[in-house]
């Protein structure tokens, strides 16, 4: 047989032994599949930044391609190493390594069977994307959302980034399952791979530190496709193709050219002996026994000790997983990708430096370790349940009398104990930042409470679920392919959003909002619930995997599951069923019935039967003040409220409001006579009747419950560990709120409304950051039998902290809170506070007075100024470290903040078109001004370069149709491009000028000619003209 021949021989059988084995379908199918739920989901294509584009846009194309490499590592492993295994577990390699055959040869005609396999598993996301019009056809999707396919970005995509990738790294894997002879040493090169991915995503371009470098040690690309894509317009997204850059070409020589060189070094000079004379790994070696003089041998067998067994079965297998020098070297490594991370996305931040506490920390290298973990998880209970996958051994064990359910239950110890090694990394690594760059701010009892009830349980319930795919599986690569797409799914379950309720997210970590302020007494219920839930149902996973496990060469029948019941498998099935009964009800109670949770299709679906039921009777209105009365228990965390407002008039006669979470209006009066009102979903609507002319007086009563959990994060604000209140939070908010809008044409269109977003009648929105506008206010809170009150005539809104942990200290006459590893900030924060109110009274003519300054926890809401009370987000104002870019841009902030309050106070704005120009554009173009005045040129061009990055990023990731200024949501790109766009106005308005334009929408509810041209569509020219004149020095 000639050269050529024998080689595509080889490439064919490899071809045909890959195909027929089904992994290669299962993977195609899994991958295809997922690619085509993830384009019906709407939410995920808008987070990518796809809802002005076709679900098929090259954009998605290029991104979807890289992004789901990482698990293809993981199936390219096993492919490769088929080609250097087979012959020996079929024991046919002595005899095929005997034939007079040239070596080399045969070898590369594997490779190239083994590459063919590789490269149809790489194009199941191009096949994916090619079947995508289907969903249209369907009804799946809209017709119009799905394009005609990108071809050329199909090309480029399976050309340039899939097949050479495929090929390289492929090229190292069958090294090293040749050297090994096993598969092992591939799938440490995938871990590795990961952690490589993990590295450049993570740490080089999420910090900004060498764009170069992370294209070209990232092996899928994605982050040097979604460094372009993320600065792409709408246009862009649609027909361009990726630009071949410096990085794209070094990435395609580092792993795609010199795998493949080394390949044929090394083949051509390989040798047979070679070959022969490597075997895989073997098991630890047991310590040899030997006979002791005055022993005796024992008799037979009286009674079985199958505990002790289980406890003795257990040790070996964890024994062989903690004396293994190469698992404490990957723990070690992963460690230190760890801290790496740490250290660059916070000590070393560029909005930084920042402190690196426990609360800011954990989340962080939670998130950027969890993917790697997850990973190696799934792959190490491969390894260990396969592991007496020996011919013969297999046989022997399960003649013995044990029960099925013995070596299973080792196997849940020793995995359940690798488990909690490796979710306790992010935790180690925490600490380690902490004592290195921050020694006062070490708290290891709150990081051990994360990973304990956050971070483990999640990847538990991974590690038994890949067990119990294992344990129903017979053939080993189906298994290892089965969980690791089964991983895929899971771990990416977030992204894609088909599942959202936390207890049926299956392999995610719940999200907590971490704040020292608050500590971990008001989430003890919801996470002991939420862990109970998760663990019972690992039970229902080991005891399904102890029913299912075939033993012996007979066929499972239904009368060894019966029998099996009756053992230990059915005591955990029974004990794992009525705990996650019990604690499902509970969290359902909670998070449904009580809290906030809902789906995204649910919340969308509320939002538009909101517009349609509801947006029809508004009118504008009008309120000059009220008194108002609260009665707050912490303890059952309820509150009551009255209030009266007084000379209420209403064009339509009637009078809405905003209701908060868990508010119902028990009773409304009108002139003293009571009437009916109606309420649902959240809103309120009171009949005023023929007094609307004139002038109503209205007494509300309302009852509000905060017994609920938050389904979304939320921190809690009322309760016994402490009371965070908000106006907001309590009391009606009185208009109409046009956030609630859906403003995505087709979700419109979906729920029976028009394409175009309406506008609300002249003076019917609510205020803005208020709940009722400018009037006399008066108001008292009862707290637990304490009392407070206050009045005032601004826009109705007002906060107050009453924390059980920590007391607020007079610094120069205004009372700060912070937590105990905050002092030496809370200094920091006042003077900052002091230099900024100077400035903004020098840039319009007045300062508002604060009275009191918080540490505002995480998740309770944006910063804001509220009746003298400056309520200053955590993150990021109290990570930052004394000196750097991040204290000038707490400077800025909190510069924005006081500025915002003036100009909201003398406006008496509601949230009309263009409020944002004046709550984020004036007040933002001050903050930076004043950071200007206070740290010079140099500070104030590091900040608008910032904000110019932060508008780019925004408006990629946007998942809404971009309009204009005057139409933008609060929470959007506005907040970074009004101030880019009005800084240049802004500097050359005197202060006389400025506060002379908030009487304009007060009085005319218009914007004046001068600054039109400011509220349209964001341009391209506004923001280079911006950094070319407040860019630089």
């Amino acid at each position: 047989m000639n050269t050529f021949a024998l080689l595509m021989r080889e490439a064919g059988v490899e071809v045909r032994a890959g195909l027929r084995s089904g992994i290669p379908l299962l993977v195609f199918l899994g991958l295809t599949g997922y690619l085509l739920m993830a384009l019906t989901n709407a939410d995920y294509v808008q987070k990518m930044g796809a809802s002005e584009v076709a679900r098929n846009a090259p954009s998605l194309i290029y991104l979807m391609s890289s992004g789901c490499m990482f698990f293809l590592f993981f199936a390219w492993a096993w492919v490769f190493a088929q080609p250097a295994l087979r012959d020996r577990k079929a024991q046919l390699e002595e005899v095929l390594l005997a034939l007079p055959l040239s070596l080399p040869t045969l070898l590369w005609g594997r490779f190239i069977g083994a590459s063919v396999v590789g490269g149809l598993l790489a194009s199941s996301l191009i096949v994916g994307f090619i079947l995508s019009p289907v969903l249209g056809w369907l009804g799946w999707v809209p017709a119009a959302s799905i394009g005609a396919p990108a071809w050329s970005a199909l090309g480029f995509a399976w050309v340039a980034l899939l097949l050479p990738v495929s090929s390289g790294i492929g090229a190292l894997y069958y090294l090293l399952a040749l050297r090994s002879r096993g598969l092992a040493a591939p799938f440490g090169l995938a871990t590795v791979l990961m952690l490589l991915w993990m590295f450049a995503v993570v740490v080089l371009k999420g910090g900004d530190i060498n764009p170069l470098l992370a294209a070209s040690l990232d092996p899928s690309l994605f982050t040097f496709a979604h460094a372009q894509v993320e600065t792409w317009t709408a246009a862009q997204k649609s027909q361009s193709l990726l630009a071949l850059t410096p990085g794209f070409w070094l990435n395609r020589a580092l792993w795609c050219v010199l795998p493949l060189l080394l390949l044929a070094v090394v083949l051509a000079r390989t040798s047979r002996q070679g070959l022969m004379g490597r075997r895989a790994g073997a098991l630890l070696a047991e310590p040899p026994m030997r006979l002791a003089g005055g022993t005796r041998l024992p008799g037979p067998l009286l009674a079985s000790h199958w505990p002790q067994a289980l406890w003795q079965e257990t040790r070996w297998q964890i024994r062989q997983i903690v004396a293994r020098k190469i698992c404490w070297v990957a723990l070690g490594l992963l460690l230190m990708m760890g801290m790496l991370s740490g250290f660059v996305h916070v000590v070393w931040h560029v909005r930084g430096p920042m402190v690196p506490r426990a609360d800011l920390t954990l989340p962080l290298l939670s998130s950027a370790l969890f993917l790697v973990i997850a990973f190696i998880v799934a792959a190490l209970v491969g390894l260990i349940c396969r592991r007496d996958d020996v011919e013969g051994l297999g046989e022997m064990l399960e003649a013995t009398p044990a029960p099925v359910w013995l070596r299973l239950l080792a196997w849940v110890g020793c995995v359940s104990l690798a488990t909690l090694l490796l979710a306790l990394v992010p935790g180690v690594a925490s600490l380690l930042i902490s004592a290195i760059a921050a020694p006062g701010s070490l708290a290891p009892g709150f990081v051990l409470i994360y990973q304990l009830l956050v971070f483990a349980p999640p990847l538990l319930e991974l590690a038994l679920l890949a067990l119990l795919v294992h344990a129903l599986i017979r053939h080993g690569g189906l298994a290892y392919a089965a969980s690791m797409l089964l991983t895929f799914f899971l771990v990416l379950n977030h992204e894609l959003g088909l599942v959202s309720y936390p207890a049926y997210e299956m392999a995610i970590p719940v999200h907590v909002a971490l704040s020292s302020m608050t500590g971990w007494a008001p989430w003890w219920p919801y996470l002991v619930t939420l862990t109970s839930w998760k663990l019972a149902g690992c039970m229902v996973l080991v005891a399904v995997a102890a029913l299912g496990l075939p033993r012996g060469p007979e066929r499972r029948r239904i009368a060894q599951v019966r029998m099996r019941l009756q053992g230990v498998p059915g005591v955990l099935l029974a004990v794992g069923i009525m705990g996650m009964l019990a604690s499902g009800v509970w969290l359902h109670r909670h998070l449904v019935e009580q809290g906030d949770y809902q789906s995204p299709s649910q919340e969308r679906a509320e939002r538009a039967a909101w517009e349609q039921r509801w947006l029809a009777g508004a009118g504008a209105w009008q309120v000059a003040g009220g008194s108002l009365q609260l009665n707050i228990n912490s303890l059952t965390r309820q509150v009551e409220g009255q209030w009266r407002l007084d000379k209420v008039v209403a064009d339509s006669r009637q009078l809405d409001a905003e209701l908060p979470q868990g508010l119902r209006v028990t009773a409304a009066r009108v002139m003293g006579q009571a009437v009916t009102v109606e309420q649902g979903m959240q809103h309120l609507r009171v009949p005023l009747g023929e007094c609307a002319v004139s002038g109503c007086t209205v007494e509300l009563h309302w009852t509000l419950s905060a017994t609920g959990w938050p389904g979304e994060g939320e921190n809690f604000w009322l309760g016994p560990h402490g009371v965070w209140l908000e106006a907001r939070r309590v009391i009606p908010r009185l208009g109409f709120d046009s956030e609630r809008w859906l403003r995505v044409p087709a979700h419109r269109v979906d729920a029976g409304l028009a394409a175009q977003v309406p506008l609300l009648p002249e003076d019917s929105a609510v205020a803005a950051q208020a709940v009722a506008p400018a009037g006399v206010w008066e108001w008292r809170i009862t707290l637990d039998g304490q009392s407070v009150s206050a009045s005032s005539a601004a826009p109705l809104d007002f906060a107050y902290a009453w924390p059980t942990a920590t007391s607020a200290t007079e610094l120069d006459g205004v009372y700060v809170l912070a937590d105990g590893s905050r002092v030496q900030t809370s200094l920091e924060v006042r003077e900052d506070l002091e230099v900024m109110a100077a400035c903004v009274a020098r840039r319009l003519g007045s300062s508002p007075r604060v009275d009191a300054l918080s540490q505002w926890p995480t998740e309770m809401g944006p910063s804001r100024l509220s009746n003298g009370h400056l309520l200053l987000a955590q993150s990021p104002a109290w990570d930052v470290a004394a000196q750097g870019v991040g204290r000038w841009a707490r400077r800025e902030h909190i510069a924005e903040v006081l500025a915002r309050r003036v100009l909201l106070d003398a406006s008496d704005l509601r949230q009309q078109p263009g409020y944002q120009w004046l709550s984020h554009g004036v007040a933002g173009a001050i903050g930076l001004l004043c950071v200007d005045d206070a740290e010079g040129p140099q500070a104030r061009s590091v900040l608008v370069k910032l904000k110019a990055d932060d508008l780019t990023l925004a408006l990629g990731r946007d998942g809404e149709p971009l309009g204009t200024l005057s139409e933008a949501r609060e929470q959007s790109w506005a907040a970074f491009y009004a101030p880019l766009a009005s800084l240049d106005w802004v500097a050359r308005q005197p202060p006389a000028e400025l506060m002379a334009l908030t009487a304009e929408p007060r009085v005319a509810q218009q914007w004046p000619a001068t600054v039109q041209s400011l509220l349209g569509a964001p341009s391209e020219q506004t923001i280079a003209e911006a950094l070319r004149r407040w860019g630089t020095p």
